[in-house]
């Protein structure tokens, strides 16, 4: 009996470990062909996110989508003091939130990434 609770242990345990890794493999968005390259954009595993920032940053997006477009088809903009002071609610944002904008700036992926649209 002591044989057998061993070897279940020894097989459970694994399986414990791994299963939360298999299940935060993110869901396929959407996969980009162009020539040789396959790109796939999968659902954020949102352990490597802060979603306090995430929450905040989107509710930012929400209340000016150009300011948000823009930086998301040009996320070198987070760092262009000169396009915070061109948009000034941007500049008060990262001025009242500079670790968002150290955040964005590291991984700008998981604030402004743009996933395809259907078709592309």
């Amino acid at each position: 009996m002591n044989r057998i609770s061993t070897l279940l242990i020894a097989v459970a345990l694994p399986i414990a470990f791994a299963a939360p890794a298999i299940a935060q493999e993110g869901n396929t968005l959407g996969t980009v062909v162009n020539g040789n390259t396959t790109t796939t954009f999968k659902a954020a595993d949102t352990r490597d996110i802060d979603t306090r920032k995430l929450k905040t940053w989107n509710a930012f997006a929400a209340e000016h989508p150009k300011v948000a477009s823009e930086l998301a088809h040009n996320p070198a903009l987070i760092n262009d003091d000169a396009y915070a002071k061109k948009h000034k609610q941007l500049g008060a944002f990262f001025a009242a939130n500079p670790d968002i904008r150290q955040a964005m700036a590291a991984n700008p992926g998981n604030y402004v990434a743009i996933p395809p649209r259907p078709g592309e």
